[in-house]
């Protein structure tokens, strides 16, 4: 009797210590291999009031801050790839800003002779036949190098922004009304959406007013079959790239423009900003457009983003900071 009641014993010991020892030791056993296997969001299972529940807690605090701590590394992971990127993009600018100047200044001075030779020929009296079409066309052709170069100095010149405050509805509206001729002559509409009130920014109204131009521009060219152009201006609050997933939204206005052309290929929309880079035809673009607008709305602390689907259109978005509420005083 004495041996049975031994035995007895002795397999209700066994049964409980599998049930409060050898069955939450395997729970923990397998939680740690899962967590050395990657898996950080599950947990021990363990409810137990006692030291081993203790160190089930542990380990699952231990994951918790395993996650974060690997959410974190991920996130400046991410942000110190941007910025090499920002820097060689800054980088590579800088060199081609150089090569430009080069260029314009070696080809500027033979290109203005060209030009004048050929008005001479055009204003020469008693000049007639096909001389004097020759000249006109040289002088168009000149033109057109001339431009080409100055918007080649105009990338390799650009200043730092000097900041006023400025409404940017009225910038808007009146960026649009100098390009309302080149919209006309595609056949586009352009049609500007902003509720009457205080769009505020203290940025350089020329810069800025080139970059929307710019912009404004392509998505004119965009469509060659005319269409409408939306540009639409709203106050938001967003985070800035440059700040990364661990800033804070601040208060910001965007100036969006909307064309109903072809769109933009997915495999052309990383070289967008890239200088000299364009879809357009030999002869129809330099890629200097948005290349400019972006380094002069980076330059103002902002950024552009593009959405674009082929078929369907492109949507181009100017992020400029708001101005601060209380600093309206006098605007333009």
């Amino acid at each position: 009797a004495t041996a049975l009641v031994a035995a007895m014993c002795g397999f209700v010991a066994m049964g409980l210590g599998y049930w409060f020892v050898g069955r939450p030791m395997a729970q923990l056993r397998d939680r740690a291999r899962a967590i050395g296997a990657g898996d950080l969001t599950g947990r021990a299972r363990v409810r137990q009031h006692d030291e081993i529940g203790d160190l089930a807690a542990e380990i699952d605090a231990m994951s918790d801050r395993l996650a974060a701590t690997k959410e974190r590394l991920a996130a400046e992971t991410e942000a110190r790839i941007a910025t090499m990127d920002q820097l060689r993009h800054t980088d590579r600018l800088t060199t081609v800003g150089r090569l430009a100047a080069g260029v314009a200044h070696e080809l500027g001075t033979p290109l203005n002779v060209i030009s004048n030779r050929a008005g001479k020929i055009v204003a020469a009296e008693g000049a007639g036949g096909p001389a004097i079409e020759y000249a006109r066309l040289i002088q168009e052709q000149a033109a057109r190098m001339v431009a080409v170069i100055r918007q080649l100095l105009d990338f390799s010149r650009r200043h730092g922004p000097k900041l006023g405050l400025s409404n940017l509805r009225t910038l808007t509206a009146r960026t649009i009304d100098l390009l309302t001729p080149l919209a006309q002559k595609h056949r586009v509409a352009v049609e500007l959406t902003a509720p009457d009130g205080e769009w505020f920014a203290r940025v350089d109204q020329n810069q800025v007013q080139q970059a929307l131009a710019n912009v404004i521009m392509n998505g004119i060219q965009a469509m060659p079959h005319g269409g409408r152009l939306l540009v639409s201006i709203e106050a938001c609050e967003a985070l800035s790239p440059v700040d990364g997933p661990r800033g804070s939204t601040r208060p910001y206005l965007r100036i969006r423009i909307d064309d109903q052309g072809e769109g933009i290929a997915a495999a052309d929309l990383p070289h967008i900003f890239e200088p000299f880079f364009t879809t357009k035809g030999v002869g129809e673009g330099t890629g200097l457009g948005l290349s400019v607008a972006h380094g002069i709305v980076s330059d103002h602390g902002g950024w552009i983003d593009v959405q674009s689907e082929v078929g369907k259109g492109t949507g181009v978005s100017i992020y400029l900071a708001a101005a601060e509420p209380g600093t309206v005083e006098v605007a333009s």
